[in-house]
């Protein structure tokens, strides 16, 4: 028979064990938030050495050169955030998938279930071109440096790159054995990222129309991007909940965030100057309210909350010249966003 003594004992014994745990429990989590705080902190070292800093002055978002030799700051250009709606689009046949802006800020584009890419002025949001010859739903959109070319990875397992001079298909990238959910042109126009529900990530060379790297990811590859413009160091979100980055040139890996969020990572960017990740996670609808949130990406704390889509908001995309926020819904609409930018 147990006495009232060795119940005590054994309490005690059970309960140092669970405190042991818990302690152990911290720790890991403490661990894993140092490692992230280290690598962001890594990103704000290169900012410092880029030159320039962003800040919040009565509402506006104002890019300024650091303050070198004693000068004087002095704003670039002023971003007012969008307020409304001044034009609706509705142009494809199937819900969107995917919005993204040209990287010189000639054109917008979109693409959809309805297997098309389909390019707007940047301005009146007119339609300019319809891309075909994918075989399933569109995924994501990537223009080339220069905006001569537009890429369309598909669920129909490659990705197809088009001329924007004629409307024709380039080249057609296929290899993977699932669905292709991200690309992006890296090192200029010659080469392509690819991330797939195959757990891989492949590099492809375009002067040689084939893939000369495969990267395996131990996860299905859900967005990516670069972190530098040589496309050198691939950011990988996947479904294991996990950001992971790669040597593009060796196929290695070279750090993975893991334990940051509780659901499947859907989106990553790289924010300007290549200061810091953006990772967008669990489900993917970004507003689910049909409102476009706007963060302050320093402070984290919302900026602005403007209403306009009827359904839930697939994607959104700034154009860098800073005029015009374009979003898009499942119901088929593409909003434009005026907003006022001022050079002092």
């Amino acid at each position: 028979m147990v006495t009232t003594e060795e119940r005590s004992k054994n309490l005690e014994v059970e309960n140092a064990q669970l405190l042991q745990r818990w302690l152990d429990k911290m720790n890991e989590e403490a661990d894993k938030m140092n490692e992230a705080t280290k690598f962001y902190e890594s990103f704000l070292e290169q900012a410092r050495s880029v030159g320039q800093i962003i800040r919040k002055s009565g509402g506006q978002w104002v890019m300024h050169p650091a303050n070198k030799g004693g000068e004087q700051d002095k704003p670039l250009s002023t971003i007012v955030l969008p307020s409304q709606v001044f034009k609706r689009i509705s142009a494809h046949d199937g819900e969107i998938h995917c919005i993204q802006a040209a990287s010189t800020g000639k054109y917008f584009a979109t693409g959809g279930s309805d297997k098309k890419v389909k390019v707007f002025s940047p301005n009146s949001g007119q339609l300019l071109q319809t891309l075909t010859g994918a075989l399933q739903t569109i995924t994501s959109i990537s223009f080339s440096p220069n905006d001569d070319l537009i890429l369309g990875s598909s669920t129909d397992n490659a990705t197809r790159i088009w001329s924007l001079g004629n409307g024709r298909i380039k080249h057609t990238l296929t290899g993977h054995i699932g669905k292709v959910y991200a690309a992006k042109f890296c090192s200029g126009a010659n080469r392509v990222v690819s991330g797939s529900h195959d757990r891989t990530l492949k590099v492809w060379d375009l002067q040689k129309a084939y893939c000369i790297r495969t990267i395996f990811t131990f996860s299905s590859c859900n967005d990516l991007c670069l972190m530098d413009s040589d496309g050198q160091t691939i950011v990988s979100g996947h479904f294991d909940n996990n950001i992971r980055l790669w040597d593009a040139r060796t196929g290695n890996g070279i750090k993975q965030l893991t334990g940051l969020h509780t659901g499947q990572i859907t989106s990553v960017s790289m924010s300007p100057e290549q200061r810091a990740i953006i990772a967008v996670l669990i489900g993917r609808e970004l507003a689910t309210d049909g409102i476009v949130h706007i963060w302050n990406a320093q402070s984290g704390l919302l900026e602005k909350a403007v209403a306009g889509h009827k359904s839930s908001i697939c994607g959104v995309a700034w154009n860098p010249t800073g005029n015009f926020l374009y979003s898009a819904d499942k119901n088929r609409t593409i909003c434009l966003w005026e907003t006022a930018v001022g050079q002092s």
